[in-house]
């Protein structure tokens, strides 16, 4: 038996070594795995702020004993109450139990260590929340030390969970604060708002409501809060080195504050850095309501920068939908069929239902049958959904703030009671049924979206990603049911059970042979999820392509299925990347030496070619250009720039997308990220609304980009 055993092990060695040498890649990475930091499709994200989650050490709730800082009733929202990442590891089986995979938490940064005292209602604010930043390279004693942030870490990726830290490049803390919009690096300080000898604040003010150009926004300040100046090269480099620190300690992924107040160019610039140094999700807060004229900012922003989206156009109309009923299912509906065209990513968006800064669901929706039904369209729309802390708790709050209570806290308004940690809540059954289903059928996390069925109270909603079906039935009406008739699927021929197993009234449907669904009713909030998952044929098929942008040498992450176990071929373009590893779901690679250009990237496998998937290849590692020119111009025109690199176009006048800013009419600038070190030729143009172009005269003008940080061109006057 033992001879038997060594024969057999080394039959097995030589076999291994065969495959080796016919590039079979061993790969143990799979789509759904906690180490996929490049992709959350197959993910639901859990938004928690510390402060206000679970107290598990309370020796750090007033570290700085700092009067007016800390509340132990948990009463006053100005307060801290004691939350903190001990807290986070006690509770970490809470959240596996819900079926959560991704955490995202409080900035982990130090904030500002004292109350801000506010003049013109006399009352003291702290930043419990962590957006009033004080020290990038620190945590923060309110919650923990380095050695309990990585104890966090640990515990979560223990319990299949990724960690997103919230990251605030845009501002440090109040001008007026007892540190001046100070900042620091690791203790040292660099400079306050008040005393900016070095330029790293910009100084325009507090930006008004009815102030609301792209200059607005990213120049003057939010809030009253110190607005770094992007545009100076130390400052590039400060947030670089200080995203380094976080990665360093195992990240997931960033959820980036107030991106729509910030220099896109240096955004691509802070992206392009991570891309290459740890590359991990990244997503944006660019908020706009709906309707909104800064929508063709927001659509095209990740495209632009490379970093995701929160979905705040997709969420408005959930929220007017299911909340206020200032929407109908057709205008979900609607917004489902545009989006899905103007996003470039549209499966890489990440939806919500409420948030910090948003009244929560349960106290917009009385209606406990209407907010399950909400929470199931998020839980199967496109994009990786977000839940709030403690909606499967149905915490209320008629307001940002408002809703920011402790958890797990007292429903008084109800029932008076202390509703703790219930696992047995409906919201939370359903949230952890919904969250199974995303990891196991890739229809949820990488499909199509095709409403079946629609009126002003019920949709339909069909994903689908090859022959993955998932087929969802929503009405929001309290009091009325529908007959369902003439209703079509891809779902195969026969039977199927509701997914939620009737959890929220759910029932079995029949599709016949065409794809018609005999005629049912759905009751009033009745839910039901009906779904198959086929296995993958040698077809290979790319869900996801993490991250989307990114240069030569970058290492991207390619989820999806039918990859088989043999490595194949990755191209983009026509260009073959080498391979990093390779499994059925998984493929990492390389990005090759090619052209720079937003080109498609496919998977060879199997004999077979995949669908492809836009990535944007850079032309080297990013920097800032500044670029200046005196121009006149008649109304309706805009000034571009324009040139021989792919950042800048390519000297396509037709589609450049960002006009400069002309604060100081006729001088107009506008800062690029654009390749480092590199020689480049550019023009400015005028272009009307009408498309109309006028170029600047002959010569090409001239310039080599900086090897980091930022630099000016000088300034070109256009006779």
């Amino acid at each position: 038996m033992e001879a038997m055993r060594k024969a057999s092990w080394s039959a097995f060695l030589i076999l291994c070594l065969a495959l080796l040498a016919t590039s079979c890649k061993v790969s143990y990475g799979q789509a759904t795995s906690v180490t996929n930091r490049g992709n959350y499709e197959t993910d639901t994200i859990y938004e928690l702020m510390v402060d206000r989650f679970y107290d598990g050490d309370p020796s750090n709730n007033n570290p700085y004993n700092q009067a007016n800082s800390y509340d132990s009733t948990g009463t006053n929202i100005n307060d801290y109450f004691g939350g903190d990442w001990q807290g986070v590891i006690n509770k970490m089986q809470y959240l596996q139990d819900m079926g959560i995979t991704a955490i995202w938490i409080t900035c982990p940064y130090d904030n500002l260590r004292q109350p801000y005292f506010q003049t013109s209602n006399s009352t003291y604010y702290n930043g419990y929340h962590g957006y009033w930043a004080r020290d990038y390279f620190v945590p923060d004693a309110h919650w923990g030390s380095w050695a309990v942030f990585d104890n966090m870490v640990t515990s979560a990726h223990q319990h299949g969970i990724k960690v997103i830290i919230d990251f605030v490049t845009n501002h440090s803390n109040q001008n007026d604060s007892s540190e001046q919009g100070g900042f620091y690096n690791n203790g040292t300080l660099m400079g306050t708002s008040a005393s900016d000898t070095q330029g790293y604040f910009h100084h325009y003010g507090t930006r008004a409501d009815t102030q609301t150009t792209r200059w607005d926004y990213q120049y003057r300040d939010l809030a009253n809060l110190a607005d770094y100046s992007h545009q100076n090269g130390a400052i590039i480099g400060y947030f670089q080195n200080a995203i380094k620190v976080w990665l360093d300690h195992n990240i997931d992924g960033i959820r980036s504050d107030a991106v729509l107040h910030q220099d896109p160019a240096f955004l691509k610039i802070w992206q392009d850095y991570i891309n290459a140094y740890k590359p991990v999700y990244d997503f944006g807060e660019f908020w706009i309501s709906t309707p909104d004229s800064k929508y063709g900012d927001y659509k095209t922003f990740q495209a632009r920068t490379g970093i995701g989206i929160l979905d705040f156009e997709l969420s408005n109309v959930m929220t007017g939908t299911f909340g206020t009923f200032s929407n109908t299912m057709n205008d979900l509906a609607n917004t489902l069929g545009y989006t899905s065209s103007d996003y470039t990513y549209v499966n890489k968006a990440v939806p919500f239902l409420d948030s910090h800064d948003k009244e929560r669901i349960a106290s917009l929706q009385p209606n406990r049958g209407i907010e399950h039904a909400a929470l199931a369209f998020l839980l199967t729309s496109r994009g990786t959904p977000v839940i709030y802390y403690g909606t499967e708790q149905y915490l209320l709050g008629v307001n940002g703030d408002g809703g920011r209570v402790p958890m797990p806290g007292y429903d008084n308004v109800r029932t008076g009671q202390n509703i703790g940690w219930r696992e047995t809540t409906t919201a939370f059954q359903l949230i952890k049924k919904l969250a199974g289903l995303r990891k196991s059928n890739d229809a949820i996390a990488y499909g199509t979206t095709t409403v079946r069925w629609v009126n002003n109270d019920v949709i339909i909603c069909e994903r689908q990603f090859f022959n993955n079906v998932v087929l969802v039935a929503i009405n929001r009406s309290a009091n009325t049911a529908y007959s369902i008739s003439g209703l079509f699927t891809n779902l195969p021929a026969g039977t199927y059970a509701d997914y939620l197993s009737g959890l929220l009234g759910g029932f079995s449907i029949t599709v016949a042979s065409g794809g018609s669904v005999s005629a049912f009713n759905l009751g009033a909030t009745q839910v039901a999820v009906w779904q198959v998952t086929n296995v993958p044929s040698t077809q290979p098929e790319i869900g996801a392509v993490g991250p989307t942008m990114g240069r030569a040498g970058d290492t991207v992450t390619i989820d999806g299925e039918g990859f088989g176990t043999t490595a194949g071929t990755v191209n983009f373009s026509s260009t073959a990347a080498t391979i990093q590893s390779w499994s059925p779901t998984q493929i990492k690679v390389t990005v090759p030496s090619i052209t720079p250009a937003a080109l498609n990237v496919t998977v060879v496998a199997n004999g077979n070619t995949s669908n492809a998937y836009r990535y944007d290849v850079l032309t080297g590692p990013q920097v800032m250009e500044i670029f200046h020119v005196n121009a006149q111009t008649v109304s309706g025109q805009n000034v571009y720039v324009v040139g021989s690199v792919h950042e800048l176009d390519n000297w396509d006048a037709v589609n450049v997308y960002y006009s400069m800013f002309n604060p100081s009419y006729p001088a107009w600038f506008l800062p690029v990220s654009v390749p480092a070190s590199t020689a480049i030729q550019y023009k400015y143009i005028k272009r009307d609304g009408s498309g109309n172009v006028i170029w600047q005269a002959d010569p090409n003008l001239t310039l080599t980009t900086p090897a980091s940080g930022e630099a000016d061109t000088t300034t070109y006057v256009w006779p």
